[in-house]
């Protein structure tokens, strides 16, 4: 029951709430999953006592991918890798981050339903530049 003066929740903020928290959960779930394969298994793309060793001694993310493998992994490089512990890892962590996507079309659905056109076409623009930054079709200059 809710308290008195306690406002309700909208509808859109719930389904986009419920979307996101079972996609991070999911998503950390394979990332826990990939991350025990990786310390398991000899199925990495970088051995896992380079990458924590380099983290400990302070290196930045680009030297410690070019000590490791000779070069910066671009886009989604981990698909093709999906068997080895840290591509699962990476998948995981991509699947919680892109489980905003469908909640907030989703959110946009609900508030058309409500007729709220303007937060819907917000969240309909929002889910839009979301999906075409995870594409690869629209970044950010160095």
């Amino acid at each position: 029951m809710a308290e008195e003066g306690k406002p309700k929740p909208a509808f859109a903020g719930l389904v986009y709430g419920e979307i996101v928290y079972w996609g991070t959960v999911i998503g950390a779930l394979i990332a826990i999953l990939g991350s025990a394969y990786a310390f398991a298994s000899k199925s990495n793309v970088m051995e896992v006592s380079h990458v924590f060793s380099a983290i400990w001694q302070g290196k930045d993310t680009a030297s410690v991918w070019m000590e490791g493998i000779g070069r910066m992994p671009q886009g989604h490089w981990y698909l093709p890798k999906i068997t080895t512990g840290d591509g699962l890892t990476m998948f995981g962590m991509a699947f919680g981050i892109f489980a905003v996507i469908p909640g907030m079309f989703a959110s946009a659905i609900a508030m058309l339903r409500k007729r709220d056109y303007l937060f819907a076409g917000l969240a309909i623009l929002a889910g839009i530049i979301s999906v075409t930054a995870c594409l690869g079709l629209f970044t950010l200059p160095d």
